[in-house]
């Protein structure tokens, strides 16, 4: 992964020189009276991050008073499904948060406003921000959302379980490969243990009758295949690529070979994070992004550690979430103040100093990680994957929806034990292929 001084020696997006357009402004601008409260929409799935956006735009209603930020949710599938829905309609919300996989689908409805014009009248500087996130909202050299935040994907593991077992933690040392598992499924099985308390590596170990598993997968794209296919050397969108199916193999070999992790039918019931939270799983795979629910949700001791290699080094895939102006908006201007401010100083501190995420700004990185020290959990694995290891980003790509079913299909029934990795590759190309660009 780049180092963050290589990162930020990025090409930084270029917001002087440009020509401001007084009718820009102008047209942009509600019309309302000079002394008129005037009332935003905004747009959001994050429930992971709803108190610390509540706080700042708390601070953003007390620093604008003409200002009044109606803050609205809905569950990431049906936050996607109501935006097109509302862009098509063209009545959807004045600020709304956009996001890697749908940012191409978005721009091609034409959603966002691009934000360069404001930028340069009002002087606001990207220097500090994330590039890998400013690269995400550019196109054609204009910039489409103001980054907010970033993540990554490491380990989270039960501290407590591994001192149950005397098993050491999991350290940045631990690999995978598709072969034989590497060091990684050595450790699943020291922490996989059924009910007489044989763990799996013992001759005795009776796979029927687990009682707590080393690893929890889920049928996640962000949280899981993605970065094994990467981490194998494989294409994240070519599923029929002999290396992708390695890593798609090795995953359900996780639950059907080794069986260090649960089978997906008690997945799906379940879900992943309930089931770790459970205490009857020693290891899953998450972002930062859910640590606040994490430390709600767990009565132990948890902890984090990088990634485990793969054959062609550890892999993580980096997302970041960028704050848009409807381009059908009628408030057009309070919702460019209300974005600044989120890309802004001080409500990037509220991001690291309420422990929400990474906000997109560097220098509050280490306030965000010692929010988390002073609650006893060391998350700079986080960092140090993002500073150190191979880092890339969701596809941009159109028709996202529609391809994404298909692979979600698909491996679920690799999951589920229905069909071979090599097969839902194969179908997952012909339905690319029949869905097109």
């Amino acid at each position: 992964m780049r180092s963050v001084r290589k990162l930020f020696a990025l090409p930084v997006l270029a917001v002087t020189g440009l020509v401001l357009g007084l009718s820009f402004v102008s047209c942009n601008r509600s019309g309302a009276a000079k002394d008129a409260v005037v009332t935003i929409r905004y747009f959001t799935w994050t429930a992971e991050q709803i108190d610390g956006i509540r706080a700042t735009v708390k601070e953003f209603e007390q620093a604008n008073p003409k200002i009044k930020v109606d803050v609205q949710t809905a569950p990431w599938d049906q936050y996607w499904q109501k935006m097109q829905t509302e862009v098509a309609g063209g009545n959807a919300a004045d600020v709304f948060m956009n996001q890697t996989w749908y940012f191409k689908t978005l721009q091609a409805a034409n959603a966002a406003v691009p934000l360069d014009e404001w930028i340069a009248r009002d002087n606001v500087s990207l220097a500090n921000h994330n590039q890998k996130v400013v690269a995400i909202y550019t196109e054609n050299g204009k910039l489409y959302a103001m980054p907010q935040d970033w993540d990554a994907i490491c380990i989270v593991y039960n501290k407590d379980m591994f001192d149950k077992y005397g098993v050491p933690y999991p350290d940045e040392n631990l690999s995978w490969n598709p072969q034989n598992g590497g060091s990684f499924i050595e450790l699943a099985k020291r922490m996989t243990v059924d009910s007489k308390g044989n763990n799996g590596l013992s001759p005795n170990f009776d796979r029927n009758n687990i009682a707590t598993f080393g690893f929890v997968l889920e049928n996640s794209n962000n949280v899981g295949y993605w970065n094994f296919m990467r981490m194998n050397g494989g294409d994240i969108l070519t599923f029929n690529d002999p290396r992708s199916v390695e890593a798609i193999q090795f995953l359900q070999d996780t639950m059907y070979k080794y069986y260090v992790a649960p089978q997906q039918a008690a997945v799906q019931s379940m879900g992943s994070g309930a089931m770790f939270a459970s205490g009857t799983v020693a290891m899953h795979l998450n972002g930062n992004w859910a640590l606040g629910d994490l430390e709600k949700q767990c009565n132990f001791n948890w902890q984090v550690a990088m990634l485990p290699s793969g054959p062609k080094g550890r892999s993580t895939i980096v997302n970041g979430i960028g704050q848009s102006v409807f381009t059908g908006s009628q408030h057009k201007e309070e919702a460019w103040q209300f974005v600044k401010w989120l890309g802004g100083a001080r409500s990037q501190q509220i991001l690291a100093q309420t422990g929400t995420v990474f906000p997109s700004t560097n220098t509050y990185w280490p306030e965000y990680i010692k929010f988390w020290a002073d609650k006893g959990r060391d998350i700079s694995p986080f960092q140090k994957e993002f500073d150190t290891a191979d880092t890339f980003i969701a596809p941009l790509v159109p028709k996202w929806n529609e391809k994404d079913a298909s692979v979600h299909k698909n491996i679920d029934l690799v999951f589920m034990n229905r069909i071979s990795a090599k097969e839902a590759g194969d179908n997952i190309a012909a339905d690319f292929a029949a869905i097109g660009n």
